[in-house]
This record gives C-alpha cells, sequence and structure tokens, in this order.
C-alpha cells in the first residue's frame, strides 16, 4: 500500500551530528511518525524537502510516499493512502512531445544557455535535427579559457563567464528554485538529473547543481542532443538574421556563411548585447521594461550559519545556511525597494564581464557549498521610464561596468567598501581576505552606483541589519552586477509566441522573458513547443 505524509518534521537536536545522509535514512522517523515498525516499511519517495529555522533551532520537513507492506501495521495508516491514479497523475507527471511536422528540418537555435539547450533538446528528440550557434566554445575549452584568464588577467571577449556553452549558467551555483507548478519545471529537473545534475533536486525546496557538476552536465545534454540528431557550430557568431517579407528564413555569419532555416530561436541571453542590438536594427518589435542594477555583499559563512539556525556548530547534514532579505519600496519618500538575489552559500565570487575593460561581478558555489565565505547580490530595480530607448540603458550599463574596473586599478581587481562604510558614504576597507580571487581594492561603491539605487540599499541595509545580527559590522560589498536582468523584451504573439517577423522566436533572459536557470530552459521547452506545432 502507497501512502502520502505531507509534514514529516524532523527538529535538528532528533539527527545524530554523525549522519551524512539523512534522505537516505528517514526509516526510523517514518515509523515513529506512524506509529509502525520500521519492518512495516518497503520503501519511501520524497517529494519535497525544506528546512524551517523560523523558531528555535532548524527542522526538516518532508512530503514523501511510502510503500507499506499489506498488513495489520498498513490498516492503522489507511487515512494516508493515495490512489495509483493520483500518484501517476501529480507524482509522476510527464510531458509528452509530438513528432516534428514536415519542413521543420534543421531549424535554427542560437545560444546554447539553459533556453537554448532545452528547446534543441525537445526538438532534437522530435525528430528535427536543430542546428544550435554559440558564439563562445564548447564547456572544455571554455573552462581553459577562464582558468587562463585568471592567470593572466587578459580578457577573451568570447569566451568568459558569460559567453559559452551552458550560457553564464555553466559557472554559477546552478540555482533551480521556481515558484511556478508548471509541469516543464518538473520536466526540465529530471533532464538536468538524469543528466549527472544530483537527484535531490528534484525534491528540495530550493535547489542547486553547483559549479562542479554544472560542466559535466551540460556536457551530458550537448551529447544527448547530439545522439538525437542535433548539431552545435561553436565559436561561430551571427552577424544579422535573413529576413524576406516579414520571414526569418535564417542567419548570416560572421564569417559570411548562409544559413537558411524553416525557424530561428534567438536564445543569446544577456551575454549577446550585440545580437540584441542587430534584432532591433532589424526591426524585431520589442518594448523597453524595468530592470535591476545591484552589487555583490559579502559575509564569513560562520556567521550566515550563526544568524538562520542559532545552533553553535552546524552538521554537516544541515547544509551552508542561505537568507532571502527584501526591504520593500517607501512610495512616500520616494525610496525604491531592494533584494538579496542570487545567494551563494559557501561560494565565490567571480568576474562575470562581457568585454575587455569592464567589470561586473558573479556569485557561484561548489555542490558542497563549503567554502568560507557566503555572498549574495544585492538589488535595486531601475525604472522602465528610465530611458527613452534601448541604447541609452545599455549605454547607462556599459558605463557602470567600466567605471567598476577602473575604480579597481584597471586590471579585474574588484572595487569594495565595508558595508558600515557605504551606508555611512566613507571610504573603508578593513579587510581584504575575500573569496574573489582577484584581489580588492577599497573604493567609494556608494558614489559609483545611481543616486537613486544607491539610496534604496543604505535604507536596505540597515533593516537587514536589525534582523541579522552583523550584517553590516562583517560585510563588505564587492563591485557592481549589471547582467541580471534585460532592459527590453521582445513582443511575442500571445498564441505562437512568435516575434513580429514570421518564423523568428526569441527565448531567455536575453528575450526579457526569464530569470534564471529553471525559468530559461522552461521558457525554451515552450518555444519548441510552439515550433512543433506550426505549419511550414
Amino acid at each position: 500500500m502507497i501512502i502520502k505524509l505531507d509534514n514529516l518534521k524532523i527538529r535538528a537536536y532528533s539527527i545524530p551530528p554523525q549522519e551524512t545522509d539523512i534522505d537516505q535514512n528517514l526509516n526510523a522517523f517514518i515509523a515513529q511518525h506512524l506509529e509502525i515498525k520500521e519492518s512495516d516499511i518497503i520503501d519511501y519517495k520524497i517529494v519535497s524537502k525544506a528546512i524551517d529555522s523560523r523558531r528555535g533551532a532548524p527542522a526538516l520537513i518532508y512530503k514523501l510516499t511510502v510503500n507499506l507492506h499489506e498488513n495489520e501495521a498498513a490498516q492503522t495508516c489507511i487515512e494516508y493512502k493515495v490512489s495509483d491514479e493520483e500518484i501517476k497523475k501529480n507524482l509522476e507527471a510527464k510531458l509528452e512531445f509530438p513528432d516534428a511536422p514536415a519542413g521543420l528540418k534543421n531549424p535554427l537555435i542560437i545560444g546554447s544557455g539553459p533556453a537554448g539547450l532545452m528547446a534543441a533538446l525537445v526538438l532534437a528528440q522530435s525528430g528535427c535535427e536543430p542546428i544550435i550557434i554559440e558564439r563562445g566554445h564548447d564547456v572544455d575549452k571554455r573552462t581553459l579559457d577562464i582558468d587562463k584568464f585568471h592567470q593572466t588577467r587578459k580578457f577573451n571577449p568570447d569566451s568568459n563567464y558569460l559567453l559559452g556553452e551552458g550560457g553564464a549558467g555553466t559557472f554559477s551555483d546552478g540555482k533551480l528554485y521556481t515558484r511556478t507548478n508548471d509541469p516543464r519545471a518538473r520536466f526540465v529537473l529530471k533532464t538536468f538529473s538524469g543528466a549527472g545534475a544530483p537527484h535531490e533536486i528534484l525534491y528540495v525546496k530550493r535547489p542547486h547543481i553547483g559549479s562542479d557538476k554544472l560542466p559535466n552536465m551540460v556536457r551530458s545534454l550537448r551529447e544527448q542532443i547530439e545522439q538525437a540528431g542535433g548539431k552545435f557550430l561553436f565559436g561561430t557568431r551571427v552577424k544579422e538574421l535573413i529576413i524576406e517579407d516579414n520571414k526569418c528564413k535564417g542567419v548570416i555569419t560572421q564569417d559570411g556563411e548562409r544559413i537558411e532555416a524553416p525557424a530561428v530561436i534567438a536564445a543569446h541571453g544577456l551575454g549577446g548585447r550585440s545580437f540584441t542590438h542587430r534584432l532591433i536594427e532589424q526591426g524585431v518589435e520589442f518594448a523597453l521594461k524595468g530592470f535591476q542594477v545591484g552589487c555583490r555583499v559579502e559575509h564569513p559563512q560562520s556567521l550566515v550559519d550563526e544568524n538562520q539556525y542559532r545552533i553553535p556548530i552546524r552538521p554537516t547534514w544541515l547544509g551552508a545556511a542561505e537568507y532571502h532579505l527584501s526591504n520593500r519600496k517607501n512610495n512616500l519618500w520616494n525610496i525604491a525597494g531592494a533584494s538579496s538575489f542570487c545567494m551563494c552559500p559557501g561560494g565565490i565570487i567571480v568576474p562575470a564581464s562581457l568585454e575587455p575593460g569592464h567589470l561586473s561581478t558573479n556569485g557561484m558555489s561548489r555542490y558542497d557549498r563549503d567554502g568560507k565565505f557566503a555572498n549574495s547580490c544585492l538589488i535595486v530595480s531601475q525604472p522602465d521610464d528610465m530611458f527613452s530607448n534601448p541604447h541609452q540603458a545599455y549605454k547607462f550599463l556599459r558605463g557602470l561596468e567600466k567605471k567598476a574596473f577602473e575604480l579597481g586599478g584597471g586590471d579585474y581587481t574588484a572595487p569594495a567598501q565595508d558595508v558600515r562604510a557605504f551606508v555611512k558614504g566613507k571610504l573603508a576597507l578593513k579587510n581584504e581576505e575575500t573569496s574573489y580571487s582577484l584581489g580588492l581594492k577599497s573604493a567609494r561603491i556608494d558614489q559609483l552606483l545611481p543616486e537613486k539605487t544607491a539610496e534604496a540599499l543604505v535604507v536596505a541595509l540597515r533593516k537587514f541589519d536589525n534582523s541579522f545580527h552583523g550584517f553590516m559590522k562583517y560585510g563588505k560589498i564587492i563591485g557592481i552586477e549589471t547582467f541580471i536582468s534585460s532592459p527590453i523584451r521582445f513582443v511575442r504573439n500571445a498564441e505562437t509566441l512568435s516575434t513580429s517577423v514570421d518564423k523568428l522566436y526569441s527565448s531567455g533572459e536575453g528575450a526579457g522573458y526569464a530569470g534564471g536557470i529553471l525559468s530559461a530552459a522552461v521558457d525554451g521547452i515552450k518555444i519548441a513547443e510552439k515550433l512543433l506545432e506550426a505549419k511550414y
């Protein structure tokens, strides 16, 4: 008999400190909760897992299905029984895609980030044999290029933390959190898990993959696409689209090669700024929208653990603590809201720049999240009426990146400022110890950011310090972050999801329709489905 438990709560003090994999050892806790013997349990499957640290010591909250032997003990649990139909419908739901329609052969996908990869996988498995064009390089060469950058500080504009196979997410924490119940999200998680991501991403509330596992997962996805008939063109830059009678018929590469196709998906990400400009120049309809600008804040991970868990020593099974802080917009005083974003427990800060002479930061962490420091981005939304055209918006972002580079000394050293100094408007950096491998230089980041953005952060930091002991005292602001969201959104037909140019689709973060790995991947699947439904 299969039953479902919706609220199995296990307090931290009841778990042995030496426990290393509590998820695999729940039988005793399940039996105690149900008041049965462990031998009555055949097996169990975790549906979801979360950490509740709101009151006192933390507790683990599980939802799971349990398979029990058909005996007298099982009858005492009959109220929890679920039918095979419910399990199939809600717990084991699957997506099905149609076969490729006639005429949809070798569609083009520009970009191999989450949106591009998932669109390519769906189309390849449906028999379309898609061609994926990527300006950067495959994940192995990209890794070597990034290592070389850290050794020489010579920036490669075509192979870096932003550009290359897997997109910016390949070298990140690999966070997959989303509030959506879209079944496509579940499909993405299962696909990632099957490609080498940790199995637990299927059930933990805030799943992450880790920068040490992401490259292998991305490589595995590429191999699946290739085995299904897809083809990758790395180191290939798209110069422009082939548009005739308002219909996209392919692309022309930087080398002048003409590649025709029945449909084109632009999934070029936030790092594809130059291509975004080209789409605009070629008449693809767009709309300006609000976007975010921020900076990284770094603390000792032990401080985060102490504040969030409120126990003297964090057991290994609990994992590095996270935080999620926000301060609402104050309309009375016209002060923008601010919040933490992309929090990386036990992580490091990296130079995620797009071009030489410019600096933007990002956070990443390994699967174990065992680093000494924690970091997150503190973001402030910029209003959608701040600029009259996209060129002004991108000029604004590039200007911030250039100033940050110069403040750091012009060699990718990051400008930094103690949080207290930021709030007080002073130059101070008492401790240069950091996870950022290229070093820090004391600078006035409060003066680097737009005045209203800095003002919003000052108000937010004071509030955060009230609820998070030591947030200001032990924190430091490092660099700025400008690749958070797009200042424009390419307009899509509500029914077909096509852009204003027929057979041209735009997807993911660069299109303004996603805000992270999972949402971008889901958007890529949506676009692939529309291609499979269309006529050619």
